[in-house]
């Protein structure tokens, strides 16, 4: 639910049926779905792509990157696309689970992922997963400020 909420707006029946959209959206290089389920009920998922990959993502760090003196190559980097957790499930490990089979056995140098302005507890758990901040980027026409934090490769976390 948290994701058909304001400022993301998805679909909950969309979310629920990821496991058969999410493979064929992410069959390029790099994509991975990593689902959790509880009783037959999907109650959490992560979503990678390759930076090359992601058109919108590569536009966002191109921009970004140089004003910081920090160079990732697209081909070498992974964008966590999507980590969510069913509010119901949350404080049991489930995302970190979920990031840590994502990112695990990745042949790329670094993971990327974004996180709303207004999710700041979100990104505290992302920095105490070792993620640093790489900067930050309007979306929504301004609305939404977009936090890119960063983790090098291999994950250890």
């Amino acid at each position: 639910m948290s994701f058909a909420a304001p400022p993301y707006n998805e679909s909950p029946d969309k979310l629920q049926s990821i496991d058969q959209w999410g493979p064929g959206q992410l069959a390029s290089p790099g994509g991975r779905l990593i689902a959790a389920r509880h009783d037959g009920h999907l109650v959490g998922f992560a979503l990678s792509q390759r930076l090359d990959q992601d058109s919108s993502w590569l536009r966002r760090l191109s921009a970004m990157l140089p004003t910081l003196g920090v160079a990732i190559s697209p081909s070498r980097t992974v964008i966590v696309q999507e980590l969510a957790v069913d509010e119901n499930f949350r404080g049991r490990g489930i995302a970190k689970q979920c990031i840590r089979e994502l990112l695990s056995s990745r042949t790329e140098k670094d993971a990327v992922l974004g996180v709303f302005g207004q999710a700041s507890q979100v990104r505290e758990i992302y920095r105490h997963w070792g993620f640093s901040e790489l900067g930050t980027s309007p979306i929504y026409g301004g609305t939404v400020t977009l936090h890119a934090l960063h983790h090098k490769l291999p994950w250890t976390g």
